[in-house]
C-alpha cells in the first residue's frame, strides 16, 4: 500500500531548525487530528476516568472502580472471543457500541442505541484543554503561511468548540467532522476532503495525529498524503520500528517544524 520503501522510525526528538517558512518547504498545508492531539478532554487523566465523568454527566452514577471493574470484564470477554473486537474504535457506532458493552458490565438496564448516540453527542460538551504546545506551534505555522485544518473522527457537536478554539487559526470551512460527512478516518475519503476544501495537492499537505493508523498512516497509505507525524506523547512504542515511508514518530507538537 505504501511502497516498496520502508524508513527507520527517526529519533523521537530531533533538533528543531530555528527558522523555516512555507516557502522553504515542499508542504503546504498542515492539519491536525482534535482530541488527544490539539487538546484533551477533563485534561491528563486516563480513558477510564473520562468515560466515568461522560456518564456521570449524563446522569449515570457510577464510580471510577466500577468503571474500571467493567472494563476489565469487558477487554476479558473481548480476549475470550465472547465479545467481538472493535479494535480502535473510530466510527460513532463502534464507539456507541462499546458504551454500550461496557453499561451491559455494569448492569445497567437503558441500553437502546438512542442513548448511545447520545453519550457520543455528550463527549463533545465535556471540558477540554489545549496542549501547552498547541498554540505555539499554530502561532508559528500560521505566521510563516502554511495553511491549518482539523479532521476529526467527532460529533458534529464538537464544531463551535473547534471553532471557538481555534477561530485565530483555523478557517471553519478547513474543520471536517466526520459525524457530518458521513466518513470516518482512516478512510481516503475524509482525507481527500479535507485537502481539497484548503485548496491543496495530498503530497502538499502534512497530517498529525495521535493514532499512528488512524492518523499518520491512514493520511499517507490512504489519503496519499506527503508525510503524517504519529504524535506518540506517552511513548507507547518501546524501541525503535520500521514504519512505512513518509510516516514518523514524534513526542511534542513542536518538532512537526523539524519535518517541513
Amino acid at each position: 500500500m505504501f511502497g516498496a520503501g520502508l524508513t527507520q522510525c527517526l529519533p523521537i526528538a530531533p533538533q528543531i531548525r530555528i527558522r523555516i517558512g512555507m516557502s522553504e518547504s515542499r508542504y503546504k498545508c498542515v492539519l491536525f487530528d482534535w482530541d488527544l492531539t490539539l487538546t484533551r478532554v477533563i485534561g491528563d487523566v486516563s480513558p477510564e476516568e473520562r468515560l466515568t465523568t461522560l456518564f456521570q454527566k449524563e446522569g449515570l452514577p457510577y464510580t471510577l472502580p466500577e468503571v474500571e471493574e467493567a472494563i476489565r470484564a469487558y477487554n476479558d470477554n473481548v480476549k475470550t472471543g465472547q465479545l467481538k473486537r472493535i479494535g480502535k474504535k473510530q466510527t460513532q457506532r463502534e464507539i456507541a457500541q462499546f458504551y454500550r458493552d461496557v453499561l451491559t458490565q455494569l448492569d445497567h438496564m437503558e441500553l437502546d442505541w438512542a442513548f448511545m448516540y447520545r453519550l457520543y453527542d455528550a463527549y463533545s460538551f465535556l471540558p477540554h484543554s489545549l496542549y501547552e504546545d498547541s498554540l505555539p506551534l499554530l502561532k508559528w505555522l500560521k505566521k510563516q503561511g502554511f495553511a491549518l485544518g482539523v479532521v476529526s473522527n467527532h460529533s458534529r457537536q464538537i464544531r463551535p468548540v473547534i471553532e471557538e478554539t481555534l477561530s485565530d487559526y483555523v478557517q471553519p470551512e478547513h474543520i471536517i467532522i466526520s459525524q457530518e460527512e458521513g466518513v470516518h478516518k482512516p478512510a481516503k475519503t475524509i482525507f481527500k476532503i479535507a485537502c481539497s476544501r484548503l485548496g491543496f495537492a495530498p503530497e502538499e499537505c502534512v497530517f498529525v495525529g495521535n493514532d499512528l493508523y488512524g492518523d499518520a498512516i491512514g493520511a499517507v497509505g490512504s489519503g496519499g498524503y506527503g508525510l503524517g507525524l504519529w504524535l506518540d506523547r506517552r511513548s507507547e512504542l518501546n524501541g525503535s520500528r520500521v514504519l512505512p515511508e513518509h510516516v514518523h514518530r514524534i513526542n511534542s507538537l513542536m518538532v512537526v517544524l523539524d519535518y517541513l
